[in-house]
């Protein structure tokens, strides 16, 4: 969850890059192929996340997700059409709509990475809580398989010298 989560947060940083760029200077094709590349890698990453937290608390938040991205998708699209034509009226969308598009999400997704750490987390802590009481579980054993072995150490020893003495004494006889 944690790895989707960011990868989806960085995606969103780098599209929003290129989206700038494709804004300074539009005939820049580079700027399109990363915005398009970091659209592609925002929705391998989602998908991903979703898939990973199907049945779990997650699933609805990871879902919920999608809806901010297709809004801000849309708000960057117009920003793209924009960009070719009329570059202020372009900046001007890209203050009122992309950027609190991409607020929101930013916010959700934030809001998601620290909720999964913070499981991820609980999760190692009872992992290893639960490692620590299997070896106590395991040094238990071992000493009472070590008492277990003198025990019958002892009662082996203590029948090998009845026998010999039984033995002695009929020798004695």
């Amino acid at each position: 969850m944690v790895t989707g989560l960011s990868e989806m947060y960085a995606q969103g940083l780098q599209s929003g890059q290129a989206l700038r760029n494709i804004l300074l200077d539009p005939a820049n094709r580079t700027a399109y192929t990363n915005f398009d590349a970091a659209q592609s890698a925002f929705a391998q990453a989602h998908t991903a996340t979703l898939a990973s937290a199907r049945g779990t608390a997650f699933e609805a938040d990871v879902q919920a997700l999608l809806v901010l991205r297709n809004h801000q998708f849309a708000a960057q699209q117009q920003v793209q059409a924009l960009a070719q034509s009329d570059a202020a009226q372009a900046a001007a969308l890209l203050n009122t709509q992309e950027t609190p598009a991409w607020r929101a999400l930013r916010s959700a997704l934030l809001q998601q990475l620290e909720t999964a750490r913070t499981a991820a987390a609980t999760a190692n802590a009872a992992t290893q809580a639960q490692a620590q009481r299997m070896q106590l579980l395991a040094a238990a054993l071992a000493l009472v398989a070590a008492v277990a072995a003198l025990a019958l150490t002892g009662v082996m020893l203590h029948s090998v010298a009845a026998f010999r003495l039984e033995d002695r004494t009929r020798l004695a006889q």
